[in-house]
């Protein structure tokens, strides 16, 4: 084996790795996987950063969007040209999120995609078995954290959808029905779209949620308290 494979293969298990039995009492042991700013998954810890950056994002304009929605079909709105054009750039850029927050979850996939194949393939190359069994433990733990940022980022995705949907349709509905009276026919509408609102709340907290323990698995072990000195007995 080449010089720059044992490395890498190496790597994955040792270069800035720690296990830690997170269960005094054996029953149970949590991996915690580090690694500095060269090790091997770092762009996948990258992309899972920057989906979960873009969906804090996401959340903020579409609250916003909500927001704007509320005071348009308030019965005592007024200026409602200027509220409805906000409104609807509004609803463009909540487009926008849900299209760039696809793109940074195949980003995350794509990262965990590579990263899982060449550590696998590396499990392969080690001689010691105590070191390939690490690191396969490693791989499995990594892999199920990953699992569960991208399946709360697919649901979230899909929770997104619907609301966009509609936030668009009441854009484009404002954009000839612009008056007091138009509006009060929506009040119909008003309970199911704010339970879909309600429901993409709660999956955009799943999301911060697993992002959270999916970054923990990252982090390194805390620095060692210091040691008090001692006190000088009095004389």
């Amino acid at each position: 084996m080449r010089p720059s494979s044992c490395l890498r293969a190496l790597a994955l298990c040792l270069s800035g790795f720690t296990l830690l039995a997170c269960q005094a009492n054996g029953s149970k042991t949590t991996l915690i996987v580090y690694g500095g700013a060269d090790a091997p998954q770092e762009d996948l810890v990258e992309s899972v950063r920057s989906a979960e950056e873009e969906a804090h994002d996401a959340r903020a304009d579409f609250e916003a969007a909500l927001a704007l929605y509320r005071r348009v079909t308030t019965p005592q709105a007024v200026e409602l040209d200027d509220l409805a054009e906000d409104f609807e750039e509004a609803v463009e850029e909540c487009r926008e999120r849900l299209e760039e927050l696809a793109e940074r979850r195949a980003r995350v996939d794509e990262e965990s995609g590579a990263l899982f194949r060449d550590w696998n393939d590396e499990l392969g190359r080690f001689s010691l078995e105590v070191l390939r069994a690490k690191s396969a433990a490693m791989l499995q733990e990594t892999q199920r954290s990953t699992q569960a940022v991208t399946t709360a980022l697919e649901r979230l995705q899909a929770r997104m959808e619907p609301v966009v949907r509609k936030l668009e349709d009441y854009a484009l509905f404002f954009h000839h029905n612009l008056s007091p009276r138009a509006i009060a026919t929506l009040e119909d509408t008003y309970k199911d779209f704010d339970a879909e609102f309600r429901a993409l709340q709660g999956e955009f907290e799943k999301v911060r949620a697993e992002v959270a323990a999916f970054l923990a698995n990252f982090e390194g072990p805390p620095p060692a308290a210091p040691v008090e000195p001692a006190p000088t007995p009095r004389s």
